[in-house]
């Protein structure tokens, strides 16, 4: 497990009250906010992640985090959304099938009395029947969507180590489909035969814009050539050892690959109707964006803080803040 980073913070101007703290547990990162009417007061984040907490420790890893902010507002409520409602995360919260709204999230809290007190809750995740009567999960991802929603309907795509793509209509959550496509990158850049080809990322202009034509060729060719996916990956090997890409190219060849074979999937999956917006704040949405725009999909991309924007909305209308 990578060392932890120092958290990121940022001061709560005196001046905005905060009525609510919000947190997106996932696996990888927690993310806190100070939410007042107005909006965000306050953001902090470190790489506590619910795979980051050993021995059951979440209350530690949330007050190493944000330990002030409770000590100085005993009264106010917390909601969480995210793998912290997880079998593998603090408390297990409640499921709700689609198709759902934010309402009945609101409805369906998880109330826990871990925090001495202080009304606590957590967002049940979602299942959704797949294609082959398999189901499907998501935690976390219903709050961001609501969040960026706006009044729109369409597909929002939330990327990260399991994508999920899900499908809005008529202000209702109605369907999704999750892709481990970050996984997986991480899986074979570390795991796998192409593992000792992969170097290390060169900041440099010139890598850089290698990098970048690396990733549009892997788009390309996932696109290309449905139902080949393995045999790309192989490919990636043999131009490896052949010489057609460097160290330096081949982890973006390879997100190329995967990302666009994602996309191909989903946009045979989902309405040709809808536009995606892609719901992310690191590079990936840039890259998402890209990828669509190569195969032919519209979208767009939508503001990062988009899970503070739906925590809010669920708490408001669960009457746990105004």
């Amino acid at each position: 497990m990578p060392r932890t980073p120092p958290a990121r913070a940022a001061a709560a101007p005196r001046h905005a009250p905060a009525s609510l703290i919000g947190l997106d547990w996932g696996s990888s990162a927690l993310r806190a906010w100070l939410i007042g009417t107005g909006g965000i007061v306050a953001r902090r984040e470190s790489a506590a992640g619910v795979s980051a907490v050993s021995g059951g420790r979440f209350r530690e890893a949330l007050e190493t985090l944000c330990g002030d902010w409770l000590a100085s507002t005993p009264a106010l409520p917390v909601i969480a959304c995210g793998m912290v409602g997880s079998r593998e995360g603090w408390r297990e919260a409640a499921r709700v099938r689609t198709p759902v709204t934010l309402q009945a999230l609101a409805q369906h809290l998880s109330s826990f009395d871990d925090l001495l007190g202080r009304p606590f809750r957590i967002v049940p995740g979602l299942v959704a029947r797949g294609q082959i009567d398999s189901p499907d999960l998501m935690r976390g991802g219903e709050t961001q969507v609501f969040g960026a929603l706006q009044g729109r309907e369409g597909l929002f795509v939330l990327p990260g180590r399991h994508c999920r793509w899900v499908e809005v209509r008529d202000r209702q959550i109605v369907a999704f489909r999750t892709y481990m496509t970050g996984e997986l990158y991480a899986l074979l850049g570390r795991h796998s035969t192409l593992a000792s080809h992969c170097g290390d990322p060169d900041e440099s202009p010139e890598h850089q814009t290698q990098a970048l034509r690396a990733f549009d060729e892997g788009v390309d060719h996932a696109g290309a050539r449905p139902g080949s996916l393995t045999h790309l990956l192989f490919t990636a090997r043999t131009e490896a050892l052949l010489g057609g890409l460097d160290a330096h190219q081949l982890p973006a060849y390879l997100s190329g690959l995967l990302i666009g074979a994602e996309i191909r999937d989903a946009s045979d999956w989902s309405p040709h109707d809808l536009v995606a917006t892609v719901v992310a704040r690191s590079e990936l949405s840039a890259r998402y964006a890209r990828a669509m725009h190569r195969l032919g999909l519209r979208g767009r991309v939508a503001d990062g803080d988009s899970a503070a924007t739906g925590l809010a909305a669920i708490a408001r209308a669960a009457a746990l803040a105004p």
